[in-house]
């Protein structure tokens, strides 16, 4: 072996002894925002003609967290703002702004400045940064977030509008020429989520309030204070809004009924679910194949569109699993057929895991199960 040879040896060995390790996204560690889901995926405008077409999707968020397991009724805060684009402007949006997204606190104070975030929460406007909603949300999922008008009365409350997106009634492609690609293939609201590690009990208002607007501006003051000190994460969804001349179906959620794994009976059993009086017992270190359980799963077929609005080709949906896990070690972090066995190999004591599935066109759904290890 030569000088240099023997050089770069060692320098390949020292650069990799000196390179940081990650760990790899299935680890659920601390407190994550795993997905945001837009019930239905795609909306259209008021003036879309087919009467059937949703204008508004309801909105609500997969969070997840070890504090869950030592923690069951342990609970988050996701306050929702939204930024509605304007057919014809190439403009960035600001909730996909890298200078916004590094302090997201401004644009949800931009929301609740807006004069509808009591009014019409959930409405759009276009060019504008708008409310969208607050939700709280746990292991057992996402609900509404009730506070007490007065502090020494609570039991006169407060119900914080829930997270939705719905397009402003005035919200149009006219402005976009006949088979332009805006007509085609529609445009992108965005929708940005704020979640933070703190009980919405401890963000209610401390003084008496009048009304349940003066609430919702108590309560996300308290949240911006919040902010800097709590565990926090943002993240966003983008939902379709359709166009005129869409060449498809307007797009549904995928489904996923659960996580199976081999017990050495067909069909292969569930996973409990969170909360069930007997978790699935597994032993530590042994290896456990797991496979999404699709059952109710509706694999749309439709038509695949360039940005010019020219069709490229009819296929079916795609599918990406998204795995995670609290214990354990996923042998991959994303799976892509339903018949893709994953490795899993259960660590001691209890863990849970959560399954997102993505159809790549904006839709998803998720499912949350509980293991222990014995």
């Amino acid at each position: 072996m030569t000088v240099r040879t023997v050089a770069a040896a060692v320098a390949a060995l020292t650069a990799a002894a000196c390179s940081p390790s990650f760990d790899p996204p299935s680890e659920v560690k601390g407190f994550r925002l795993l997905a945001i889901r837009a019930s239905p995926p795609e909306i259209a405008p008021a003036d879309d003609p087919d009467p059937a077409q949703a204008h508004a999707a309801a909105l609500d968020t997969l969070i997840a967290s070890p504090a869950f397991l030592a923690e069951r009724d342990r609970r988050a805060v996701v306050l929702h703002v939204a930024c509605t684009p304007e057919p014809g402007n190439a403009a960035e949006s600001p909730c996909t702004a890298l200078t916004q997204l590094a302090d997201p606190t401004g644009l949800l104070a931009a929301g609740l400045t807006d004069e509808a975030a009591c009014a019409a929460p959930g409405v759009g406007k276009v060019n504008a940064i708008t409310f969208s909603g607050v939700e709280t949300c746990g292991l057992a999922g996402c609900g509404p977030v009730s506070v007490p008008l007065d502090p020494g009365n609570p039991g006169v409350t407060a119900t914080l509008a829930a997270p939705r997106y719905a397009l402003p009634a005035d919200f149009t492609f006219s402005s976009l020429p006949p088979g332009d690609p805006g007509r085609i293939l529609g445009l992108e609201a965005v929708d940005l989520a704020l979640a933070l590690d703190v009980d919405p009990a401890a963000l209610a208002p401390t003084s008496p309030v009048a009304s349940d607007c003066e609430a919702l501006q108590a309560f996300a003051a308290r949240f911006l204070a919040a902010w800097p000190g709590a565990a926090h994460v943002t993240a966003l969804k983008r939902i379709v809004i359709r166009g005129p001349e869409a060449r498809n179906a307007a797009n549904r959620n995928p489904a996923v009924a659960g996580v199976t794994y081999d017990a050495g009976v067909e069909p292969w059993p569930r996973l409990t679910l969170p909360g069930a009086p007997t978790p699935t017992a597994l032993r530590p270190g042994a290896h456990v194949e797991l496979l999404p359980d699709t059952t109710g799963d509706d694999v749309e077929r439709y038509l695949q569109i360039d940005a010019s609005g020219a069709i490229i080709t009819e296929k079916d949906e795609d599918r990406a699993w998204s795995w995670f896990s609290t214990g354990g070690k996923l042998k991959y972090d994303h799976t892509t057929r339903a018949d893709e066995k994953l490795e899993f190999k259960p660590g001691a004591g209890p863990a849970l895991m959560w399954l997102v599935v993505r159809d790549l066109r904006g839709g998803l759904a998720w499912t949350v199960a509980e293991v222990k290890g014995e």
